[in-house]
């Protein structure tokens, strides 16, 4: 590439600006225009100074010069730059796939089968809809304002569960956790683990008793997909440690799955249930 220009996504990634969103400003502005295998350029783009390069790795692409961040079109964008989801975690200390959850809780978006869709309401407070060139799967782009929303502001706190039981949520009547979906726990952990399956579309139930005549209560089932979930607390007695390690041989005995949680867990709950619950074939979003 020659010294003076810049391909686009290097543009985009020097003026901090989404590499779709501006592609999509770039069309709207008739300086490109998509054809079946990309972008081309129209007159207006070429009098804007672009031009063609070309590479092995990725065939002919449009470059820029260096200085069309000072053009007034993206001084224009930068009071309307919108963020991605994984940007917009990154300030709420989330991931990009744990916000996406908050915003399907919010009904903000919907899961499909080629990505991500915008509902009317996310429509309304700014979110745009875009395709990713590469895998033509869909994802949305939201403006940094919607962070002040008291609706967004008060989920993302539920959804982080304070450090403190919930016993004014029980009215007195007991102690314990409330999981996004009202679902009571015994325990933070567990709770943990209740919001992640409910964000994440995961039909369970939770203290259910195996379907054997001694009774042994699993921490969470999985009807689906016959997976139970186990967590094994710091603090378990001896008598807990055994009832799970009985549970674990009813479990095999019934077909059933298991998945046993740790404490050190928690903190990537995300990570670590994304990864095994795919390689037992749950289905999740």
């Amino acid at each position: 590439m020659s010294s003076d220009k810049l391909s686009t996504s290097a543009i985009a990634k020097q003026g901090e600006i989404p590499v779709q969103q501006l592609f999509s400003v770039l069309k709207d502005y008739g300086w490109i225009r998509k054809v079946e295998d990309g972008w081309v350029l129209t007159s207006k783009g070429e009098f804007e100074g672009g031009s063609y390069q070309s590479s092995k790795r990725y065939g002919r692409y449009i470059v820029w010069p260096q200085n069309l961040l000072e053009h007034q079109l993206f001084k224009a964008m930068e009071s309307n730059k919108l963020l991605s989801a994984a940007a917009l975690g990154r300030m709420e200390g989330l991931s990009g796939r744990q916000l996406n959850r908050v915003f399907v809780e919010l009904a903000w978006l919907k899961p499909s089968s080629r990505g991500w869709e915008l509902t009317p309401t996310g429509s309304a407070i700014g979110g745009q809809l875009f395709e990713n060139q590469q895998s033509s799967l869909s994802y949305v782009l939201w403006p940094e304002e919607i962070r002040s929303r008291e609706a967004f502001l008060r989920l993302l706190k539920e959804c982080r569960i304070e450090e403190k039981a919930t016993e004014d949520l029980f009215d007195d009547k007991a102690d314990g956790w409330i999981a996004l979906d009202g679902v009571a726990c015994k325990t933070r952990e567990h709770c943990h683990i209740a919001q992640w399956l409910y964000l994440a579309g995961v039909r369970y139930s939770i203290y259910r008793p195996l379907p054997v005549d001694e009774l042994q209560v699993s921490d969470f089932y999985l009807p689906d997909n016959r997976v139970c979930l186990e967590y094994w607390g710091a603090s378990d007695h001896s008598d807990a440690i055994s009832a799970r390690m009985r549970r674990a041989e009813l479990c095999e005995d019934l077909g059933l799955l298991v998945l046993d949680i740790h404490p050190e867990d928690i903190a990537t709950l995300d990570d670590y249930l994304s990864r095994h619950l795919q390689q037992l074939g749950v289905d999740f979003y």
